[in-house]
């Protein structure tokens, strides 16, 4: 099937930029606004650093490079706030819309690119990461370049005559966008692994010479990227600064393509989608019956789901968990381009329908997104932090567990109240977050304490121990005060010591 090599028509180029739009509202009136998140937090502080001190600190966390370092010089040319840092990956979510419709537009018709566009636009999960400083935009925007040139490569043998022999700058484009890729998400190498897959499948209707070339693309990359692997290596410890993860299950399969569809919500609503599961599987068994055999097109966009969703999940499973949907996102424009695949090929008004019923379910879903103020959890460590410095004096201490929520609180907290963390951990030292050791609970506590006149204990993120450590303190000193700032973000003020003046004004004033 020739691909689209047609100038794109005035009015996509309309329509796209009414699509792109989306975003920007959606961010300028509900996202960028909101209070720094724990990942993010992380970003600022690691991007904060030298060049030789970010290799270091992201070769000790799980993740590569390239956008700490890209974040490092935009912050230096545009400010280092949380407003700049996110619109450097709502840049990306806007390039990858368009970069979408061309994806869409060569590998099926330009209908399908558009559509496919729409919904990555309006998608909830998309626009949620969209304005969160990581890096899943721009590892998601080179995922869709480079699946771009890949199947422009392919395509080619279908071209004009001699066209192969001009095809340089796609390999080129090809190459780079997978070198940038890797340095984008390790998990970028299970977009590359299946197009290895789908080559080895269908090598006969790739242009002549195209496995010589492909081993040349693979020899750069892997020589690009081995010497991270061994600076990682030496280093010795990456995954030292990430949470707890759990190994998934069989729902985490299904609840990551609502997630994508319909992004974050309680568990009534993502009961009822994945009860509606049976009734796609249907769908898209009548639309196979009905094309009587999927396109070569189908299968490659097919593949980068199914594979990197099971190797993640065997992974998972048989070494650590690493099954994560914010890892997967790179799967989402394959998702949407067979969706809208498989909608054209009903009769015309009921793909219609099926279309805008999707359509108009995703907006319905982001909506609920938005209101809720737990689906995703919006981590309000700044409202948290704010009260804190409002309340807390010189005299009293703040204690946060699990550790690494000292990130977002430190961001924002500009008191003079010392920070401690339990279990104790020195972000300075080298070495991993130290473990919870429930023995060592009361020594760590009283050394966190010291001779403080009152406690504030903010814990969040519970890593399996946040209740021993809140039974510990509500056990041996009194409880002044209490507030809730997000799903699981509680703050406890307790008394220490009842000796001084000070300590009965600061009681006094928690208390009102």
């Amino acid at each position: 099937m020739p691909y689209e090599n047609t100038k794109t028509p005035t009015r996509d180029i309309v329509l796209l930029v009414c699509i792109m739009l989306i975003p920007l509202a959606l961010s300028a009136f509900f996202f960028m606004g909101q209070s720094l998140r724990l990942d993010e937090a992380q970003s600022l502080w690691q991007t904060s650093r030298s060049v030789s001190a970010i290799f270091k600190q992201v070769g000790s966390d799980v993740h590569v490079p390239f956008y700490h370092l890209l974040l490092h010089f935009w912050q230096i040319y545009f400010g280092a706030t949380i407003v700049s840092a996110r619109l450097m990956s709502l840049l990306f979510y806007e390039l990858s819309i368009p970069a979408l419709y061309l994806l869409g537009r060569t590998s099926f018709n330009r209908r399908i690119g558009l559509y496919a566009a729409f919904l990555f636009a309006l998608s909830p999960f998309m626009n949620w990461y969209g304005n969160e400083i990581r890096m899943y935009t721009l590892f998601t925007f080179f995922t869709i370049l480079n699946q771009y040139f890949f199947v422009r490569i392919w395509k080619a043998r279908t071209s004009l005559a001699g066209e192969e022999q001009r095809q340089s700058h796609i390999w080129a484009g090809y190459i780079l966008t997978a070198v940038f890729g890797v340095f984008s998400h390790y998990f970028f190498f299970l977009n590359l692994l299946a197009q290895v897959v789908f080559y080895f499948v269908r090598w006969k209707t790739f242009p002549e010479g195209s496995f010589r070339r492909f081993l040349f693309s693979a020899g750069v990359v892997v020589a690009a990227f081995v010497p991270w692997v061994l600076y990682v290596l030496r280093l010795g410890t990456i995954g030292f600064q990430e949470p707890l993860l759990t190994p998934p299950t069989s729902v985490n399969l299904f609840s990551t393509f609502a997630q994508f569809l319909f992004g974050f919500q309680n568990d009534n609503i993502n009961t009822f989608f994945l009860a509606l599961w049976p009734l796609v599987v249907v769908l898209a068994l009548l639309a196979l019956r009905r094309k009587r055999r999927a396109l070569p097109e189908t299968e490659y966009f097919l593949a980068t789901i199914i594979l990197s969703f099971a190797v993640a999940f065997v992974v998972s499973l048989a070494i650590a968990p690493v099954f994560v949907s914010r890892y997967l996102i790179f799967t989402i424009p394959s998702f949407y381009l067979l969706l809208g695949s498989l909608f054209v090929t009903y009769e015309a008004r009921f793909a219609v329908f099926l279309q805008r019923s999707l359509a108009l379910l995703m907006v319905v879903m982001l909506a609920v997104e938005i209101a809720s103020p737990s689906t995703p959890v919006k981590e309000n460590y700044e409202q948290a932090t704010a009260y804190i410095s409002a309340h807390a004096t010189p005299q009293d201490v703040i204690v946060l567990s699990a550790p690494f929520t000292l990130y977002p609180v430190q961001y924002y907290y500009r008191g003079a109240s010392p920070i401690e963390t339990l279990p104790l951990w020195d972000r300075y030292d080298f070495g991993p977050i130290p473990p919870f050791v429930a023995a060592n609970l009361e020594s760590e506590a009283k050394t966190a304490v010291g001779s403080s006149q009152n406690v504030y204990l903010l814990l969040s993120y519970d890593q399996g121990y946040e209740k021993t450590v809140y039974d510990y303190f509500n056990s041996h000193y009194q409880m002044v005060d209490k507030e809730h700032f997000s799903d699981d973000l509680n703050l406890y003020v307790y008394k220490l010591r009842y000796d001084t003046a000070k300590t009965s004004q600061a009681t006094t004033t928690a208390l009102r």
